[in-house]
């Protein structure tokens, strides 16, 4: 099973995560100088702390989220090793977590950027095979595969964009929300369909 959670107003997200934050999360926020880092920060934890307790019926105490050595975020409940994955972007944060499947997401807004539409020319003949910038969701579906695939195999961006794209497709779900595009992926096969769920949650 994996569970799938995003907001889109920090505004409202980040004082509704206050008892969902640690003290140590709070300091470590403090140590990015920009106030929009800090906030991104403070709402993947918060998010992905809220989410899981809700998802799985445990207290808030029971989830640890620590750094790996290569900076991904390393979920613990209840001692017990999880999956999980967090990404945002300006405004806007989605995290998913999972017991036992290895999970990556992505959000990115849905926006011309030349400098992609260059590295996806560049890898045709790989993971953006049949891909321009023309279309622009159709674009981000596959750039937040992308980007998802190597957070859940921790491995690095070009690495995956030289790969052919072979059954990626199919192991990974996507929800567009206005001008944002959400991608959450598995390396195992989705056995069922990951709800996504918007902050604030409903019963």
């Amino acid at each position: 099973m994996i569970a799938a959670a995003y907001a889109t107003d920090f505004e409202q997200l980040i004082p509704a995560l206050a008892e969902w934050l640690t003290e140590a999360e709070r300091q470590t926020a403090l140590s990015y100088s920009q106030p929009s880092r800090q906030q991104q920060f403070l709402a993947g934890r918060g998010l992905l702390r809220l989410l899981v307790a809700r998802q799985w019926h445990c207290a808030g105490g029971a989830v640890a989220i620590t750094r790996q050595e290569n900076g991904a975020p390393q979920l613990t409940v209840g001692g017990l090793s999880w999956h999980c994955s967090i990404s945002h972007t300006k405004g806007a944060v989605f995290v998913a977590a999972s017991p036992q499947q290895v999970v990556g997401v992505d959000i990115e807004p849905i926006k011309p950027r030349r400098r992609l539409v260059e590295m996806a020319t560049t890898y045709q003949q790989g993971f953006f095979a049949g891909i321009d910038g023309t279309d622009w969701p159709q674009f981000y579906q596959r750039w937040t595969l992308a980007e998802a695939v190597t957070k859940a195999e921790q491995g690095l961006l070009l690495r995956t964009l030289k790969q052919p794209l072979g059954d990626y497709p199919s192991r990974a779900m996507h929800l567009r929300v206005e001008d944002l595009m959400l991608c959450c992926y598995s390396a195992a096969p989705l056995t069922q369909a990951v709800h996504f769920q918007r902050f604030p949650f409903s019963d």
